[in-house]
């Protein structure tokens, strides 16, 4: 008899944890962050997780099956490096949430950033882009098992988060790009560059993990707020990039990044 299926739609997947990855017994070791630094004004991402919830409880749901979840969720690939993880980002983020924002009316789809046909020197991770091939998002993905990559646990050490924030910040400033993030696919933390009070800043979300499915906000706990996906939160990134051209930060690079 064949195994039984459920049905999982739009709103399911999105609210979902994403699959553990299966990690090698060998594997790469050294540290990936760069030498670079962010030096420019940095602030918390106010009310991050409750604009997420927001923007996943005014969508309007499609009723289309998105897939019959099986065994199949569960990993397979075992990984060894950055490369085999950008892969199975984008089949966990990329591929999902593609389909996704293909029921929601979303006009945007994570992309490699050579499809761009930039002349960059530089060359992102992975991108979100819309569909006049225009850039949206860019991201940095960094190997989860090395622990120099832990973003967490460096999350309240400001000198260590903007070690790790400066290479997405530096492509966010290169591209024009107003929005960012950095992930290890367990762990994310969403950037953002506005303008503010006579200065340009960037936002920074708390670190969201991968394997946290939404659980709702206690209307009746107005300080404790919700516990949402890695996938609500790119939802919410491709709903607000979409609307959202390039910025105009004239900021002088060596203002905001230095080499060490």
């Amino acid at each position: 008899m064949p195994p039984s299926k459920s049905r999982i739609d739009a709103k399911q997947a999105t609210a979902s944890a994403v699959p553990t990855l299966l990690v090698g017994k060998h594997h790469t070791e050294a540290s990936a962050l760069h030498g670079s630094y962010y030096q420019g004004p940095l602030m918390r991402w106010s009310n991050f997780r409750r604009a997420v919830e927001s923007n996943f409880n005014n969508e309007k749901w499609s009723r289309r099956v998105l897939k019959h979840a099986q065994a199949l969720d569960e990993e397979v690939v075992e990984l060894g490096d950055e490369h085999g993880l950008q892969g199975r980002f984008q089949q966990s983020f990329g591929t999902t949430l593609g389909h996704i924002f293909k029921f929601q009316g979303v006009e945007i789809k994570f992309a490699d950033f050579k499809s761009l046909e930039s002349s960059y020197h530089g060359i992102p991770d992975v991108i979100m882009k819309g569909n006049g091939n225009d850039l949206k998002v860019v991201g940095e993905l960094k190997s989860p098992w090395v622990k120099e990559h832990q973003l967490s646990a460096f999350y309240h050490d400001e000198q260590l988060l903007r070690r790790a924030i400066a290479q997405p910040v530096e492509y966010m400033m290169d591209l024009r790009c107003k929005y960012g993030f950095i992930s290890t696919y367990n762990e994310t933390i969403f950037l953002r560059q506005e303008y503010i009070n006579g200065e340009w800043v960037i936002d920074y979300s708390p670190v969201i993990e991968g394997s946290t499915s939404y659980v709702k906000s206690d209307p009746a706990n107005i300080l404790e707020p919700p516990f949402v996906s890695a996938k609500q939160c790119f939802l919410y990134m491709a709903r607000i990039a979409s609307i959202d051209g390039p910025v105009q930060n004239p900021t002088q690079k060596s203002l905001w990044i230095i080499r060490h």
